[in-house]
């Protein structure tokens, strides 16, 4: 034993002088621990794969037109309370877990085991595993299936659990918003019925303006500024008229007399104005009275008309006595003249309409100065009632997107789910791995084999070579070296064969519980 290094020699010899004891020690150690590997409860599982879609081609064609429900955040949240308490409690029911449970304690154990042996895994993006073990195969085939049955119902259920609800709700706010858009509608026609000068009796919102809360003094003021703008224009107008007339002659002088011409009944200018006039007046009549005053301009204007016709006459009757003083009458006289008396007359007209907006305009001030705080109340219930209705027109356009989206989740599938993987009933335990732990013992008793003779010879005092002596100081003359001859020897080689056969049996043990572990998991026996 030369080759062994003189640091192991202690070693070595104790592990001999305790070879029984690490035999009986492997033993002991292996056939505990096989003995307890095949008393462990043997465990089928049970798995199913499901394919879930949280955006199907329906999901872009309606975003922007339905409400968003984010169905990959619902998916999400199914994922996740898959395992809770009410979603256990159906579990149980529909597997008949709880036969047997008397107390409120082994429930609880019950909700806890099924938390800890259901998994719920990712397989890809969209394909998930969900898995059960039991000691009875078919008990965890029904678990995954009632998992799957529940999955299914809660996805459907909860989205349209939420619809319900958030078309509830937006049913009562629209209903709010109503009553108090008629009550607003409501104060805003009793404030305008008391104050029908100052105040309009019309919806803040409707057409016939850019600022549907003008208020009627408001109005009265614009009218008159517009009014005076547009006297200033006719005036004017008429101002270069007869400007235009004073350079223009009434008659024109020729070398000859005039010759008598049929002028075949043509009428004049002024007579065609008159006509013109005349038709007008009656159209006028038809539709308002004689006191409106575009029916007194109009009859001004025949008069003044009429009068001009007869200057005009005269003039050319003395024209005609004095012929051979060679005059003739100016015809761009008398149209000039018709102008000018189409300018006098539209002239009267804005003053009379001006005349009337400034009486309509100081009434209004009076009014408005005996209750100042009119014109704010009604600016204030135009504000109320503008956001008001802004709001309720939100609302039923979120009601409209909530009924769409509403009818895409009862009509069609938002989340499509698909069961790729039925369960099925297991015939391969899935736990435990008896060739594994069958291996695993025979390893801890080999180890355990080998480290009892080392913890006995920390308690060993005895010394088993001169090293260990000369260590103590002691001085030492010589060793006896044992001789093993006869009797002694062959006893020797019976206790190495002993030793020997004890491990082979060992190992052949291990080598049988292998391969039965092995043979029967293959074919579904624990």
């Amino acid at each position: 034993m030369r080759w062994i290094p003189s640091q192991a020699m202690p070693i070595v010899q104790a592990m001999w002088r305790h070879r029984w004891f690490a035999v009986g020690t492997a033993w002991l150690v292996c056939t505990a621990g096989w003995i307890g590997a095949a008393f462990i409860p043997t465990r089928y599982e049970s798995t199913a794969r499901v394919y879930l879609n949280a955006d199907p081609l329906l999901t872009p064609l309606l975003r922007g037109l339905a409400a968003d429900t984010d169905p990959g955040r619902h998916l999400d949240f199914m994922q996740r309370t898959l395992l809770s308490r009410p979603n256990l409690e159906q579990l149980i029911r529909l597997t008949d877990l709880d036969t047997g449970i008397q107390t409120p304690a082994e429930k609880e154990a019950l909700f806890k085991r099924l938390a800890s042996d259901i998994s719920v895994a990712p397989v890809t993006l969209n394909l998930l595993a969900l898995s059960y073990r039991d000691s009875d195969p078919v008990l965890a085939k029904n678990v995954v299936q009632s998992l799957l049955t529940i999955f299914a119902e809660k996805m459907a259920g909860s989205s349209r659990a939420e619809m319900d609800s958030a078309q509830r709700f937006l049913d009562d706010e629209i209903a709010s918003y109503r009553d108090q858009l008629r009550a607003a509608e409501k104060r805003r026609a009793d404030l305008a019925d008391k104050y029908p000068d100052i105040v309009r009796n019309r919806s803040p919102d409707a057409p016939g303006g850019d600022d549907a809360g003008v208020n009627r003094l408001e109005q009265a003021r614009a009218a008159v500024a517009q009014l005076k703008t547009d006297l200033a224009d006719a005036t004017s107008k008429r101002d270069a008229i007869q400007k235009e007339l004073a350079g223009v002659p009434t008659t024109l002088t020729v070398d000859h007399g005039p010759q008598v011409i049929v002028t075949g009944g043509h009428l004049t200018p002024i007579e065609e104005r008159l006509q013109e006039l005349h038709r007008n007046l009656d159209t006028l009549l038809l539709k308002y009275t004689e006191e409106h005053p575009d029916v007194k301009a109009a009859r001004q204007s025949i008069v003044q008309l009429e009068a001009e016709a007869k200057s005009s006459g005269g003039g050319a009757g003395q024209a005609g006595n004095a012929a051979n003083k060679g005059q003739i009458a100016n015809g761009a006289y008398d149209q000039i003249k018709v102008r000018l008396v189409d300018a006098e007359a539209a002239v009267a007209a804005v003053q009379r309409r001006l005349s009337e907006a400034e009486t309509q305009q100081t009434k209004i001030e009076k009014i408005a100065q005996s209750a100042p705080g009119v014109l704010v109340q009604a600016q204030d219930l135009d504000r109320d009632y503008s956001v008001l209705k802004s709001n309720y027109v939100a609302l039923v356009t979120r009601r409209e997107s909530t009924t769409i989206a509403n009818a895409a989740d009862t009509k069609t599938e938002k989340i499509q789910f698909r069961i790729v993987d039925p369960p099925q009933v297991p015939i391969v335990p899935a736990a435990p791995n008896r060739p594994l732990l069958v291996t695993v013992v025979l390893a801890l008793g080999i180890g355990a084999g080998l480290a009892a003779p080392l913890l006995v010879m920390q308690l060993d005092r005895s010394f088993a070579t001169l090293g260990q002596l000369r260590n103590l100081g002691i001085p030492i003359l010589g060793s006896v070296s044992r001789l093993s001859i006869g009797a002694a020897q062959r006893r020797a080689a019976l206790q190495l064969i002993g030793v020997t056969a004890s491990a082979l049996v060992l190992v052949a043990v291990y080598g049988t519980l292998l391969m039965l572990s092995i043979g029967l998991h293959s074919v579904g026996v624990s």
